[in-house]
């Protein structure tokens, strides 16, 4: 089992041992005054809020209508007042109150360390104290809020502390290779290994990305530097270029310079699609229930305010929404409205676009050939409003070009789109392509979901794109239609068929399918199908049924009869767990047209690596024999650095951390990611644990933890807070030489314990180090964590008593350090 970080004790805990203690010695609390202007007269009550007699500093939870806005001090005296510490309270309302309302505040708090609860009321702001929980409530009136929003879909952030920044130079190198053995086919026997490269350097920002592979030669495939402006949401691309293709306008390898926006690689947590955004006011703190589709999204409960509601998580096609507010009389108030949806729109003003411009780079058998002919491509899209979005694209070259239009709109009876272009190259003449869809996708209801996808595309005899030497238009139309219904929830029905006309005497093609599936429990799936092809020189039917029992979530077995190939097929998968050590493997036994053939294979992750081992068997289509059949032997590893350290890790495609132990760890393997005996990596004798899957632009967490750290040594959270940018790297400290917990008594200078005091730790040697929080038990014991090595003084409750007391932590300390007594000034 691998021992999780150890927490922090809350203040909550510290306020409730507190509440259950019999009246310690009597404390007083230094607060700042409150103008006699401001001072309520005392208010009788049946019972007392502090029958103490003295002033008692404490800390809780802040509510406004039942929502925790967060943690705040303050101190309830020996006359039941409440004095509110004024920096924490402002920085809690700051997101429940309008900014001119905030600004107010501010101004009347102006100078105060505190404020009482008499003062809040005569402001407007009433605050009452709970002594079961030791919280706080506040009533704000709705005037006094601001506008605001709700997001239903969330916006898949997994941070929530603050975010650590990438090194400013790292990079890394991935090799995946395979050695196969060919049993049948061309080249029989061992063939040479093959090698796939990809590598990329990060510098201040710039990214240096390079591919190539080797076999019988190396061959570099392209190489360029990428500049990522996120403030401006823009990629700047210089070198080999990876063009993005829009409608009929084709991507052609080039060298040169672009520009682009693509929200999906430069702002992946944006939601750039329409949000269907609705707004709405409650007078009286209300329960609001979402549904979708009949579906219930969400349930919240608001205090009193003006919402937007946002982000709705629609389906593709029609969606019903239904919005209940319910208040706490139980009064309803229903909003409904339909929205019809589709992926591929954009938000009003949201803009992507793409431009690319320099030579031709065609790939040849000794990779890329640099040639002299310009070319240049590009698209635009435009949200225009929440239901119709178009664009433009192109591609020209020194022979010709290609230029197109492409629109979505989504109208209530479905989602319309099309695609059309005109090309002109030398050589072949003038020509049109055009595409267009109509999508249909039925709400889900009790009885099931349905949709409906029409399409048409019809293409000239010499259309082509600013690279084509002779064009390739063997259909003049081509029609498809596809239909799927879903009962209840077990069982579907999909239907689809498809048309394509010849031109220049090509035969016709038709194919049509129909496919029923059937899930009679958790564990059991059936699937029939039936279909019909005529290739014109070529026709075939037959029936495919397909059993599939689940005997674990990762372990399954799929058996299958086809009468078209008249044969049919046994298949096995399996898999385990994550991280070092997991496997997945397959294995299917294939038996048609009287030749029968083994395909599988399996992955294991290590440690430091990827690697497995497959046997493929390949059929030709037009004979059913066996063409090729081979094994291989696979692996992919990675070298990577970063903040001067360097790692062997599993294969790095993207971003990634190292995760190096601190020298006091003195050896000890820092674990990433732990859950129970599952792990994705350790640091060890080839460097540091890697991260080695982050994400660019999308916020999250590493954990870590080191199991065999020394006794008490403290790792603080064991989490680190990351939003990677493209292709960068991380250096993470696991530990550091503040790990030391130190443990002792504290005793008044009378020799009693100093009991249930809080106090706080300076190091002498930086006094501008925050200090570490500490606190006491009715003994008078304690627990300090996050020290190092040296001299540290302790002020315990300096406004009650100005004890102060002076600890020394040994240099060869190592996690847990037991003290004695202290008493007030001892070792001064």
């Amino acid at each position: 089992m691998i021992r999780r970080p150890q927490e922090a004790a809350s203040l909550l805990a510290i306020v409730t041992a507190l509440a259950a203690s019999q009246p310690a010695q009597a404390q007083s609390v230094d607060a700042l005054p409150v103008p006699d202007s401001q001072q309520a007269p005392p208010v009788v009550v049946h019972q007392r809020l502090n029958d103490t007699g003295r002033d008692i500093p404490l800390g809780g939870p802040l509510l406004d209508n039942g929502f925790v806005l967060g943690q705040v001090d303050y101190v309830l005296t020996a006359d039941d007042r409440i004095l509110v510490d004024v920096p924490g309270l402002l920085q809690l309302l700051t997101p429940a109150l309008g900014p001119e309302v905030l600004e107010t505040l501010r101004t009347a708090l102006a100078g105060r360390t505190n404020v009482s609860d008499s003062a809040l009321a005569q402001l407007g702001y009433r605050v009452t104290y709970d002594p079961t929980t030791f919280s706080l409530s506040i009533e704000i009136s709705p005037s006094l809020r601001p506008r605001q929003s709700i997001s239903l879909s969330g916006d898949g952030s997994t941070a929530t502390g603050p975010l650590m920044g990438p090194e400013d130079f790292s990079g890394y190198l991935t090799v995946q290779g395979n050695l196969d053995y060919v049993h049948k086919g061309i080249d029989r026997g061992l063939a040479d290994p093959n090698l796939l490269f990809d590598s990329a350097v990060r510098f201040h920002g710039f990214v240096l990305e390079n591919e190539a592979s080797l076999q019988d030669r190396f061959i570099r495939e392209g190489t360029r530097l990428v500049y990522d402006d996120r403030k401006n949401t823009a990629r700047y691309t210089a070198g080999d270029l990876r063009p993005i293709s829009r409608g009929f306008s084709g991507a052609a390898p080039m060298a040169g310079f672009s520009i682009e926006r693509v929200y999906a690689d430069l702002d992946p947590q944006r939601n750039i699609q329409p949000r269907g955004q609705r707004s709405f006011t409650l007078t009286r703190a209300s329960t609001v229930e979402t549904f979708v589709n009949g579906s219930l999204v969400q349930q919240t409960r608001l205090a009193p305010g003006t919402y937007d509601i946002r982000d709705f998580p629609f389906a593709q096609g029609s969606n019903d929404v239904r919005l209940v507010l319910r208040d706490d009389a139980g009064v309803e108030n229903v909003l409904d409205f339909s929205i019809n949806f589709d992926r591929t729109l954009l938000a009003p003003g949201i803009s992507e676009f793409g431009l690319y411009a320099g030579v031709q780079t065609p790939f040849t058998g000794a990779g890329r050939h640099y040639t002299k002919r310009p070319i240049a491509s590009g698209f635009y899209r435009r949200g225009f409003n929440e239901s119709f979005t178009a664009g433009a694209n192109f591609q020209v070259g020194k022979r010709g070009g290609v230029a197109g239009v492409e629109a979505v709109w989504a109208t209530p009876l479905g989602t319309l789109g099309f695609d059309l272009a005109a090309s002109k190259v030398r050589g072949t003449g003038a020509g049109y392509a055009f595409n267009a869809s109509f999508e249909r996708n039925f709400a889900r209801s009790a009885n099931g979901s349905s949709a409906l996808l029409l399409t048409y595309q019809t293409t000239s005899r010499n259309f082509g794109t600013a690279d084509t030497i002779l064009p390739a238009n063997p259909y003049a139309h081509e029609f498809g239609v596809t239909y799927s219904q879903g009962f209840a929830r077990d069982h579907f029905i999909t239907a689809d068929g498809f048309y394509s006309m010849g031109r220049d005497g090509r035969p016709d093609q038709k194919t049509a399918r129909l496919t029923y599936g059937w899930r009679a429990n958790t564990r059991l799936f059936l699937t029939a199908e039936g279909s019909y092809q005529d290739r014109g020189t070529r026709r075939e039917s037959g029936i495919r049924l397909s059993l599939t029992y689940r005997f674990t979530p990762r372990s399954s077995m799929t058996a299958e009869v086809d009468t078209r190939r008249d044969g049919g097929r046994l298949q096995y998968q399996t898999s385990s767990g994550r991280g070092v050590g997991s496997y997945n493997a397959q294995a299917a036994i294939d038996y048609f047209d009287g030749v029968g053939s083994f395909n599988g294979n399996a992955n294991v992750l290590l440690n430091r690596a990827e690697v497995g081992v497959a046997h493929l068997t390949s059929y030709s289509p037009d004979d059913n024999r066996i063409v090729d059949q081979r094994s291989s032997l696979r692996f992919g590893t990675s070298i990577a650095f970063a903040g001067g350290s360097f790692a062997l890790s599993r294969p790095i495609y993207d971003s990634f951390a190292l995760l190096k132990p601190h020298k006091t760890l003195k050896g000890a393997s820092a674990y990433v990611s732990p859950n129970d005996k599952e792990y994705l990596s350790k640091s060890g004798a080839f460097g540091p644990g890697v991260a080695s899957d982050l994400a660019a632009y999308t916020p999250q967490t590493i954990t870590f933890d080191v199991p065999k750290a020394p006794l008490g040594y403290d790792l603080g959270t064991g989490i680190a807070q990351v939003m990677p940018p493209y292709r960068s790297g991380y250096l993470i400290e696991v530990g550091s030489s503040y790990a030391i917990t130190f443990t002792g008594q504290l005793l008044k200078p009378n020799d009693e314990p100093l009991a249930l005091t809080a106090g706080q730790a300076y190091e002498l040697d930086k006094p501008d180090r925050p200090p570490v929080a500490m606190f006491t038990n009715r003994s008078g014991r304690f627990a300090i964590s996050g020290l190092r090595p040296g001299r540290w003084r302790i002020e315990a409750n300096a406004h009650a008593h100005g004890l102060i007391y002076f600890i020394d932590v040994p240099e060869d300390a190592e996690g847990l350090v037991r003290g004695g007594a202290l008493r007030p000034g001892d070792g001064e």
